[in-house]
């Protein structure tokens, strides 16, 4: 790994988290406001955004154990 990604890696992935859950809220906001609905979209865009957030960090948690556990086993 690049040393520039060692030590922007974990703020791009909390910015990656904060945007999904942004973006689920701006499309919820739009939606609300196109149908002239109550906040039930803000509500579920801003679950499918934390939820799509989640995810992401939970795939990069994976591998960072995997590249982890090709060091330890290098040795």
């Amino acid at each position: 790994m690049p040393p520039a990604d060692q030590i922007t890696g974990g703020f791009s992935h909390g910015v990656d988290f904060l945007s999904s859950a942004l973006a689920g809220m701006v499309i919820g906001l739009l939606l609300d406001w196109w149908l002239g609905t109550a906040p039930i979209f803000v509500v579920i865009g801003v679950v499918a955004g934390f939820t799509s957030g989640f995810y992401k960090a939970w795939r990069y948690s994976e591998i960072i154990e995997q590249q982890a556990q090709g060091r330890s086993h290098g040795r």
